[in-house]
């Protein structure tokens, strides 16, 4: 893969970059005081926690050096019920040669108990040479969501940058946009946008797609999923009542000049488009460097 098309950057300083990116979203307060969060955090840890090298949490100006003493903020607040009901908490980590270079492997948890309804968005960042161990990564998967009160989620190919700098920012969706509306398989980058519809259903699927139990339950069960899943559609368990929607071996990119339109995640979104969100709901979403005529077809390009 020219991995080099999906890189961004400035002299010697690389302001985007492709990744894997696992993204779990949870609504509502979790029920097993905050345990689900703490395993995804710690399993994360666990497998990357010696190639970290910056952190920083919702109330710092800015990354600082990473030591293991970073942890200790989030797992205060996974332990507290009334910190993640009443706050807006978040908790970012990367492995870049200096704070501005984001790189994978990283980690960005933003915790909005303060929201109506609470909304809590887990991401994940894989280096993107993950994408050639499609076992390893579902492996990993499987383990850091065990115990999370999971509503849905996905994982798949995708971008990271420093998203907390607007400036940045705006030059990096104007950039990606292109690569976006090519390659449908390629994520959106920003979780926490596309959370603002996640408590009405399904809003995106990818190469692996989550469903927690309720999702499940609506769609008539595991057994009904993989009797009703075509060929090239796997179900796999996920813990706390939930299944993995695998979309073939391999995460893909698809190249709609080439009319690789990835129908095996196609199959996925005619699987779940009985619980995805609402059309209303995915109109409120503002994808960025998109119009809302593309945008509008963006959200829905698995889903029709």
């Amino acid at each position: 893969m020219e991995w080099h098309r999906f890189t961004l950057a400035k002299g010697d300083h690389v302001l985007a970059m492709p990744c894997v990116e696992a993204v779990a979203f949870v609504n509502g307060l979790p029920g097993n005081g905050g345990a689900g969060f703490a395993r995804f955090l710690n399993d994360f840890a666990h497998n990357f926690g010696a190639r970290l090298s910056f952190y920083r949490t919702g109330d710092m100006k800015r990354f600082r050096a990473f030591d293991v003493q970073a942890f200790e903020g989030p797992a205060h607040w996974f332990a507290d019920p009334r910190l993640l009901a009443t706050n807006m908490l978040s908790f970012r980590v990367h492995s870049g040669e200096t704070a501005r270079d984001v790189c994978p492997p990283a980690l960005d948890m933003t915790l909005a108990g303060a929201f109506e309804p609470p909304r809590f968005v887990l991401r994940m960042i894989l280096p993107v040479e993950w994408g050639d161990e499609p076992q390893q990564v579902v492996s990993m998967v499987q383990a850091a969501l065990a115990e999370l009160p999971l509503d849905s989620g996905y994982c798949g190919y995708s971008l990271v940058w420093e998203e907390t700098d607007t400036a940045l920012e705006e030059k990096v969706f104007a950039w990606a946009t292109p690569l976006h509306r090519r390659h449908p398989g390629l994520g959106y980058g920003d979780a926490v946008r596309l959370s603002n519809a996640v408590d009405q259903g399904v809003v995106a699927v990818n190469w692996l797609t989550f469903l927690g139990a309720d999702l499940v339950a609506a769609l008539g069960g595991r057994d009904a999923l993989a009797n009703n899943a075509p060929a090239e559609v796997s179900v796999l368990p996920l813990g706390q009542g939930g299944v993995i929607l695998r979309a073939g071996e391999a995460p893909k990119l698809g190249d709609l000049n080439r009319k690789d339109r990835l129908p095996a995640y196609h199959a996925v979104g005619r699987l779940v488009e009985p619980v995805r969100a609402p059309d209303e709901a995915l109109d409120e979403l503002v994808i960025k460097g998109m119009s809302d005529e593309a945008a509008h077809d963006w959200l829905r390009r698995f889903f029709v």
